[in-house]
This record gives structure tokens, C-alpha cells and sequence, in this order.
């Protein structure tokens, strides 16, 4: 076989371009700390690489969607706090409004300091998140959730709808509440009306829920609604008290079934189920009278527009009562006040039971944060093992890539340098 100067400078050639490209493919794993950088040079590694690299940003994703929906829970557990402590504030001034010692001007001042809560109450209602997003707006969180009429009447925006988000590649978590729940579709206190008559003619009687609990125990278990929402007939939910000899009485359904044993009229009241009645002048009330009760629909109503609607019936001078008025006379008040104090109550108990289930929401979604977070890393070490060059390996394959490269250059030197004089001599 001929050998050629041709074919020697070829194989050298070659020899000095496979040591070059094996320098740059070392210097390439040192300088950048990855064991390859196309699937030609390892299409496992790279295969495993990309799903690491999804799974790596997708939980990055599910963290900053974790720590957003943290953010929204505290800011609603805030408001919904402070919310709660403004109608506690009502509280105290509505039993302040039953003091019999006021006069028109400290109820009036009552009334006022009531409208200022209640307008805080509208404010925090309202409260926005960092996006300018009304957080009790449910789906519709660009639209105030109350806005006020003309005529002074507060008006739910809100919609019943929640939004949702994902935290995980399993789990979607509620990240808002409505205000529709939580402060429109919330019943009042219940109540009742009534008629008393003797021997066919009407007698004056006062009646008011002295005992909440226990009216509506009475309530819950006596009321029957009508058919597919519509009003039960009037004798479902009408009952009677008979007043009979000895100071006793009897309470009755609409038919004339006895509801439990006889009573007693104590200090001139009748007092049954949480309800009292009583004569206006405290006499003594009469065998047979008869108190005819009606126990009404629930009724639903955001509280802002009853603490309007106390304020109002606070700030009337008492010489304006009368039957066209709002308030028909102090005893009226009293009940309109008592039955306001209800209505504070259940709108505590609502916003409570809100702040507890956002509260117990809060204590999961820092959970899911520090899982994903965890899973995260691991995630970015299982990547890092697949994917990332040990540092003492990829200094040692340099160094010896460089040494391969200078001993093929050193060795073309030698062997092309000779010339056929040198073997002449």
C-alpha cells in the first residue's frame, strides 16, 4: 500500500479535528456544568430533562397561585373581622337604645353613631384586593358588591358564583366568598303578628319576642311553608291563646289542639314559647280573651338597610308616634329594637361562621405552599442529577482532552516536518 503525503495529511487532519471537537465538547460540560446540551449526545437524559423542566415550572406555577390565594384569605379574614366587630359595636348601642331614660336627643345621637357604623360596614363590604378587585363580588369582582339608590336603599351586586383556582395538579381551591352569601341571602329574626279580642271585640294587648332561642325553637317547629314557595294557607301557621279562669292560660293551635300544658299569667304577662303579651295599662288580663298569633314568613335583607332602618325609628321624636308613623309608640320600639338586636345576631353568627371557613381554607393553602414548594425541589434535584456535570469529572475530562489535543499537535509537527532529504543522509 502506497502511502501519500496526501493521505498523511488527512489522517493527521482528522486525528486533530476529533481531539479539537472532544476540547470543545469538555470545555463545553465545564464552562456551563451540564452533561449535554442536545438529545444527540444523550436522548434519554434529555428526554427526562424536558418532563423535569415541565414539572419544575408547573409547580412553580402552583406556588405563586398558592401564595395569591393566601394573599385574598387574609385580606377577606381581615375585613370579615372587622366587619365582625362593627356590628358588635351595634350591639352595644341598640342595648343602650332600650334604656327607658333616654330622651329624643341621646336616641337621636344613638341613631347617628349606628348610620356611622353602618356606612363603615358599607365601606368594608366593599373592600378591593391589590388588583382593585372587590373581593365579596363573587365572579362579577369588578362591580362593587353593594352599591346605594337614591332613596338610600343598599343593593347586593354580587352574584352566589365563587372563583376557583388551581394549586395543584389534583386540587382546585375556592379562593373567594360572596357577599351574596354572606350578608344578602341571610334571614331576619323571625316574628309574628297578632289580634286579641273578647267576646267578639278587640282588646289592646302589647306583644314582643322576649326569648329569641326560645321563639324560634317554636318557630322551627310549628311553621309550615305553602307549596313550592307559596304563602302556607293563613290557619297553618296561626295559633291561640285562651285565657281561662285562675289566672292560667292555654295555647292552642288554629283548631283548638292544646300545645303543651296550661300556664300561668305572672305580674299581669303571658308569657309562652318565647312570646309576651300583656295588657298596656299592666292589668291583669281577663278570662276569656283571646290572642289570635300569626306567625309571619322569614323575611331575608342585607343588615345595612336595617341599621337604616332603626336609625330611622330611633331618630323620631316621640310626640311624631302614631299608627301611620314608623314607630307606633315606645312599646313598638322597644320591639323594633329587640328584634334589631336579632338581627345583629344572626348577622354575626353569618359572618363568623364565613370567617371560619376562610380561616380553615387559610390553613390548608399554607400547607399545599410548603408541599409544592417541597415538591418543587425535588423536582429541580432529580433535574440536576440528570442533567448536571460533576465538577471534578468535567475538570479531569478537560485536562484530558487538552493533553490529547497538544500530543496530536505536537505529533503532526514532528511527522510533517520531515522531508525526503531527512532519509537521504
Amino acid at each position: 500500500m502506497r502511502v501519500s503525503t496526501t493521505m498523511q495529511y488527512r489522517n493527521h487532519l482528522g486525528y486533530l479535528q476529533g481531539h479539537n471537537s472532544r476540547l470543545d465538547q469538555a470545555s463545553q460540560v465545564y464552562n456551563t456544568g451540564k452533561k449535554f446540551q442536545t438529545a444527540g449526545q444523550d436522548p434519554g437524559g434529555m428526554s427526562a430533562h424536558m418532563k423535569y423542566e415541565a414539572d419544575i415550572a408547573s409547580y412553580l406555577q402552583y406556588t405563586q397561585n398558592s401564595k395569591i390565594v393566601a394573599d385574598n384569605f387574609a385580606q377577606e379574614e381581615t375585613a370579615l373581622g372587622q366587619i365582625y366587630d362593627a356590628l358588635s359595636s351595634v350591639q352595644t348601642r341598640l342595648v343602650q337604645a332600650i334604656n327607658g331614660t333616654l330622651d329624643d336627643g341621646s336616641r337621636a345621637a344613638l341613631a347617628e353613631d349606628i348610620k356611622q357604623v353602618r356606612d363603615q360596614l358599607f365601606n368594608l363590604m366593599n373592600t378591593k384586593n391589590a388588583e382593585g378587585e372587590f373581593i365579596f363580588s363573587g365572579a362579577r369582582s369588578q362591580v362593587p358588591t353593594f352599591s346605594k339608590t337614591a332613596s338610600g336603599h343598599y343593593v347586593c351586586n354580587a352574584d352566589g358564583s365563587n372563583k376557583y383556582v388551581n394549586v395543584s395538579p389534583t386540587l382546585t381551591i375556592q379562593a373567594n366568598d360572596s357577599g351574596l352569601n354572606i350578608f344578602e341571602n341571610t334571614n331576619l329574626a323571625n316574628t309574628f303578628d297578632f289580634t286579641a279580642a273578647a267576646g267578639g271585640q278587640p282588646v289592646q294587648y302589647i306583644g314582643s319576642v322576649k326569648d329569641y332561642d326560645e321563639f324560634n325553637t317554636f318557630f322551627k317547629d310549628h311553621f309550615h311553608f305553602g307549596v313550592n314557595g307559596a304563602p302556607a294557607p293563613a290557619p297553618t301557621n296561626q295559633f291561640k291563646i285562651e285565657v281561662l279562669a285562675d289566672n292560667k292560660f292555654q295555647l292552642k293551635t288554629a283548631n283548638g289542639t292544646d300545645i303543651g300544658p296550661q300556664g300561668e299569667i305572672k305580674d299581669g304577662k303571658i308569657v309562652v314559647a318565647g312570646m309576651q303579651f300583656e295588657l298596656p295599662d299592666g292589668a291583669m288580663p281577663q278570662a276569656g280573651h283571646e290572642i289570635t298569633i300569626t306567625l309571619k314568613e322569614p323575611e331575608q335583607d342585607n343588615i345595612l338597610n336595617q341599621l337604616t332602618q332603626i336609625s330611622e325609628a330611633l331618630q323620631l321624636p316621640s310626640d311624631e308616634y302614631g299608627p301611620n308613623a314608623i314607630v307606633n309608640s315606645s312599646y313598638d320600639l322597644t320591639r323594633q329594637v329587640a328584634r334589631m338586636q336579632e338581627n345583629v345576631n344572626i348577622a354575626k353568627k353569618q359572618v363568623d361562621t364565613f370567617r371560619g371557613m376562610v380561616g380553615a381554607r387559610g390553613a390548608n393553602i399554607d400547607a399545599i405552599i410548603k408541599s409544592n414548594e417541597s415538591i418543587h425541589d425535588i423536582k429541580k434535584e432529580a433535574d440536576a442529577n440528570v442533567v448536571e456535570a460533576d465538577a471534578f469529572t468535567a475538570v479531569s475530562d478537560l485536562l484530558q482532552a487538552q493533553a490529547a489535543l497538544q500530543v496530536a499537535q505536537q505529533s503532526y509537527q514532528v511527522v510533517h516536518s520531515a522531508t525526503l532529504f531527512d532519509f537521504m543522509r
